[in-house]
C-alpha cells in the first residue's frame, strides 16, 4: 500500500500543472487595446487609458500591426490591477498590471510580452518551480514559470508565484491525486464486488440445479436399487424353486430307474412263471390225453387255467408293489 501512495504521489508531482490567471482583486474593465502599450476604457464619456508598468515597445510597423493584431484577439476580456492613477487633460491615466484573456480560461499579464514578442522592452522575473508547469497564453514553462498569479485547476485555488508557497500546493495535489486514484480503486473495488456477488449469485442457482439435480439420481438410484432387490429376490426364488425341481427331478429319476429295474426283474420272474405254468398245463394235457384217449376237448379247461395263472401273477406283482 506504501509502494502504491509514494507511487500516486510521485506520478502527481510530475503533473502538477497550473494555469496563469489574475489576482482575486482585480477589476473586470470593459477596455481594448488603443495602441501597443495602452488600452482604453470609458467611465461615461470619460476616457480612461489603461498602462502596463514596465512595459515599452521598441519595433518596426510591421511588428506594431503584428502586436495589435495580437493584443486584439488575446484581450476579449480584460482586467486590470490598478498601481497608480494620474489625471491627464483627456482623462485619466491608470499604471496598471493587465490581464487579458480570449476565453476567459486562461489570462495573460501584459507584463510578460517580451517573452512572445522581441520588440517589446521590460523585465520579467522567474521562479524557480520545481517538478510546477506553468501553462499560460505565450507558451509552457516547467520548473522555472514567469512570477505572477495562478491557478490550481486541481483545487481551484488561485495563487501568486513567488510568495506563495508552491510546495505546499505540490503536496495538495499529491494527495488530491492520490485521493483521487483510490476513489477510482475504490469504485473499480465496488464494480468487482458487484460482479463477483452476481457471479455468486448465479453459482448459487447453479449450485442449488445441481444439487436437485443429485436428489432425482439419488432418488432414481434408491428406486432401481429397489428394482434390483425385488429382481434378485425373485431371481434367488426361482434359483431355489429351480433348485428343488432339480432334486425332486433327480428323486423322480432314480426312483423311475428303480422301477423300471424292478419292472424288469418281475417280467423276468412272471415270463419264469408263466413258462412254467404254461409247461404245467402242457404236462397236464398230454396225461389228459393219455388218460383219456384224446377225446375230451380240454382247450376251454387250459383258457381258464391259464387265465387264472396270469391273474395269480398280476395279483402277486400289484401284491409286491
Amino acid at each position: 500500500m506504501r509502494l502504491v501512495l509514494a507511487t500516486l504521489f510521485l506520478a502527481a508531482s510530475l503533473l502538477s500543472q497550473y494555469v496563469s490567471w489574475l489576482p482575486p482583486h482585480a477589476v473586470l474593465m470593459p477596455a481594448f487595446p488603443m495602441n501597443v502599450t495602452h488600452l482604453v476604457a470609458y467611465e461615461g464619456s470619460r476616457p480612461v487609458y489603461i498602462a502596463q508598468v514596465g512595459l515599452a515597445f521598441n519595433g518596426s510597423e510591421a511588428e506594431r500591426q503584428a502586436v495589435t493584431q495580437y493584443l486584439y484577439t488575446q484581450c476579449r476580456y480584460v482586467a486590470v490591477d490598478v498601481l497608480d492613477i494620474s489625471v491627464v487633460e483627456s482623462g485619466e491615466v491608470w499604471l496598471s498590471d493587465v490581464y487579458c484573456s480570449s476565453d476567459g480560461r486562461q489570462w495573460l499579464l501584459l507584463r510578460w510580452l517580451p517573452l512572445r514578442f522581441a520588440a517589446y522592452r521590460g523585465y520579467v522575473d522567474f521562479v524557480n518551480a520545481t517538478n510546477a508547469t506553468a501553462v499560460t497564453p505565450i507558451g509552457i514553462f516547467k520548473d522555472y514559470v514567469p512570477a505572477g498569479w495562478y491557478l490550481d485547476p486541481a483545487t481551484k485555488t488561485v495563487f501568486r508565484l513567488p510568495q506563495f508557497n508552491i510546495s505546499l500546493l505540490a503536496e495538495i495535489d499529491r494527495l488530491n491525486a492520490a485521493l483521487q486514484q483510490l476513489k477510482a480503486e475504490m469504485q473499480r473495488g465496488g464494480a468487482n464486488i458487484s460482479q463477483t456477488t452476481t457471479l455468486i449469485a448465479q453459482l448459487k442457482a447453479q449450485v442449488e440445479a445441481l444439487e436437485t439435480q443429485r436428489r432425482a439420481l439419488e432418488d432414481a438410484v434408491k428406486q432401481r436399487e429397489t428394482v434390483v432387490a425385488a429382481l434378485n429376490a425373485n431371481l434367488q426364488a426361482a434359483r431355489a424353486e429351480n433348485d428343488a425341481l432339480r432334486r425332486r427331478l433327480e428323486e423322480l429319476r432314480q426312483e423311475n430307474e428303480a422301477l423300471r429295474k424292478r419292472t424288469a426283474d418281475l417280467n423276468k420272474t412272471y415270463l419264469a412263471e408263466i413258462s412254467q405254468l404254461e409247461a404245467e398245463i402242457q404236462s397236464m394235457r398230454l396225461q389228459a390225453v393219455e388218460e383219456h384217449g384224446g377225446c375230451f376237448n380240454y382247450l376251454p379247461i387250459l383258457a381258464i387255467a391259464l387265465a387264472g395263472a396270469v391273474a395269480f401273477v398280476m395279483y402277486r406283482r400289484r401284491s409286491e408293489e
